[in-house]
């Protein structure tokens, strides 16, 4: 006979030796700044400035509170850092789970019933729910549709139900909507076939530290990747008690859900006035995350979150334009046709001297794409158009004599 013992739970003798995180928390600094300090630890970011506070504010956005949410993409090599954002929020909203790209529909929509609701007719609205993906890949998309449309429908309120047939043939309606950070090493961001979900992203590009430029390594000239917090060297427990306190408290969900209400006015000032990188798309997907980010302590005004958000989508941008495979294409066909020319001309400014005109042949560039895209090798559809506005970020316009670098 077995005799009764005391159960010994590890969790209890590592927290013991673990570092506490209250350690991290300033008591004389906001909500947001608090937990942007640890993620900052945590994390080291290209670019930090412009991706930064977009993780932090997703990672503290209340799901309770919030109507229209996309998803933050987590996209780069691996060990450049991407689960460890997915990681971070959990803890900050205190869920247990990350999700796999093993994990099937039905897992999901179970663990996101948990999370959202304190009763099951669906009335009455749980805080902290949130669905964190690590490393999925395209193939989890274009293998199960309904996880894919739980990612198409689930940024919305509005959108959020969808009806999936049982084994029976009857329709079971799921509610969807929730905040969701998924990492992945697939250019997700640029594959056509989601092109629907494009618009619903938030892209964080993610690169090992050993890449990272001289312009990205500024903010961290004082660290070094061996400084870098290890997630399992912390005791994280009572953590999501600051995210529950925060926004279990009335006064901040009435500045909440007054700011949005402004926000979202037909005469609103502030939509009116957007910068050209915020499209009304974009800035639909925004307005949560404005809103958190003003009362967390980011930003003391609209006026100064969209700033931000037009260094964000500014940035975003110009990624997208170097990591296309259209791009890519394009600047190789450049290189094949007037390389030679190109390397000529930079010695000559190098040496004080004015550049020769270089002109690419309309005729052979519509040729090369044709080509790719018989091939299935270009991530738009390449119309003339496209390809013209692509040529003309590459520095290149068109005239009589051809395509002429500018």
């Amino acid at each position: 006979m077995i005799e009764e013992q005391e159960y010994l739970d590890p969790k209890l003798y590592y927290a013991n030796e673990l570092d506490d995180w209250t350690k991290l928390w300033c008591h004389d600094t906001s909500f947001y700044h608090n937990f942007e300090n640890i993620i900052d630890e945590c994390v080291y970011f290209p670019n930090r400035e412009a991706v930064l506070p977009l993780v932090t504010i997703y990672s503290l956005v209340p799901s309770k509170w919030s109507k229209v949410l996309g998803i933050l993409m987590c996209y780069g090599r691996e060990g450049s850092g991407k689960s460890t954002v997915s990681h971070l929020a959990c803890k900050f909203h205190g869920q247990k789970q990350t999700f796999s790209a093993t994990d099937t529909f039905a897992s999901i929509r179970n663990s996101l019933d948990k999370m959202r609701w304190l009763t099951s007719d669906k009335q009455f609205e749980k805080e902290g729910a949130i669905l964190c993906w690590d490393n999925i890949h395209s193939s989890t998309l274009t293998e199960n549709k309904a996880i894919y449309q739980m990612l198409l429908f689930g940024y919305n309120r509005a959108s959020e139900k969808i009806s999936i047939a049982n084994s029976s043939g009857e329709n079971l309606d799921f509610y969807v909507f929730s905040p969701k950070i998924l990492s992945t090493v697939d250019p997700i961001h640029l594959d056509t076939r989601f092109r629907e979900l494009h618009r619903r992203i938030y892209l964080i590009p993610h690169k090992p530290y050993k890449m990272f430029t001289a312009h990205d390594k500024e903010p961290y000239q004082h660290r070094t990747i061996e400084d870098r917090l290890d997630l399992d060297s912390i005791c994280w427990d009572g953590i999501e008690d600051k995210f529950h306190q925060f926004w279990g408290d009335k006064g901040n969900c009435a500045k909440y859900a007054k700011l949005r209400t402004s926000l979202t006015r037909k005469n609103s000032q502030y939509s009116k006035n957007l910068p050209k990188s915020i499209t009304s798309e974009r800035w639909t997907i925004t307005i949560d995350l404005i809103v958190t980010g003003i009362v967390t302590g980011k930003w003391s005004s609209p006026i100064e979150a969209i700033e931000y958000f037009d260094t964000y989508w500014q940035y975003i941008d110009s990624e997208m334009i170097e990591s296309s495979a259209t791009i890519g294409l394009l600047k190789l066909f450049i290189n094949e046709q007037v390389g030679r020319e190109i390397a000529i001309n930079q010695k000559l400014i190098a040496e004080g001297f004015s550049p020769n005109d270089i002109y690419l042949s309309p005729n052979k560039l519509k040729d090369k794409m044709l080509f790719h895209a018989a091939r299935g090798e270009l991530d738009i559809s390449a119309t003339n158009k496209e390809i013209s506005e692509i040529m003309n970020q590459l520095g290149w316009k068109l005239t009589t004599k051809g395509w002429r670098q500018i």
